[in-house]
């Protein structure tokens, strides 16, 4: 009528033991993680050859989208939409709509 049984010493020490491994496996795939991946900064830029391909595609186009210029240029569509944002800034663009998830610019 007993409650339950105590587990044996041994099952008790694998189990520490098991976790103790999967404790450095985690600290290890941190480690290999954290130098593997290259730092990414917010500031994006641009060299020149890619800023004269970039206008190129977008004298060419009659409405540009992050998407439409990130499948042109070969880049993500988040750096396209800050490169975007630079060109709109400078003035060399003008953004016409913009809602939630897109924007919509044109050559000026």
């Amino acid at each position: 009528m007993g409650g339950a049984s105590k587990k044996p010493i041994s099952s008790v020490e694998k189990r520490l033991k098991r976790q103790q491994e999967e404790a450095e496996k985690k600290e290890k795939k941190k480690a290999a993680s954290k130098t593997g991946k290259e730092v990414i900064s917010r500031n994006v830029t641009v060299d020149d050859e890619t800023r004269k391909k970039i206008q190129e595609e977008l004298k060419a186009e009659k409405v540009v989208t992050p998407y439409v210029l990130a499948q042109r240029a070969g880049v993500t569509i988040s750096v396209a939409k800050k490169i975007l944002e630079q060109l709109a800034n400078e003035g060399e663009i003008k953004l016409v709509a913009k809602n939630r998830r897109t924007a919509i610019y044109v050559a000026s």
